[in-house]
């Protein structure tokens, strides 16, 4: 996933979420609103801040679901002779 698509689905999804909570029920206000967003993004897209959201959302998530080095993982211990 390249950075662009990664900001803009962060960004793009954030503000989907908020505004369908808080503008559900008012239907004009709410297109307003998408529309209001749409230029916004495109703006932040132009001047490379999506990008910049994109990577750092991506190194998150790449440092989240990175497997952890389990390290030097101690022998077990011999089992006594009988």
């Amino acid at each position: 996933m390249t950075p662009t698509i990664a900001g803009l689905l962060a960004l793009g999804l954030t503000l989907l979420l908020i505004g369908f909570v808080f503008l559900r029920g008012r239907g004009a206000i709410f297109m307003f609103y998408l529309a209001l967003c749409a230029v916004g993004l495109g703006y932040l897209t132009t001047t490379g801040a999506v990008d910049d959201i994109g990577a750092k959302v991506l190194d998150v998530v790449g440092k989240a679901t990175a497997e952890k080095d389990p390290g030097t993982v101690p022998a077990a211990a011999p089992v006594p002779a009988q």
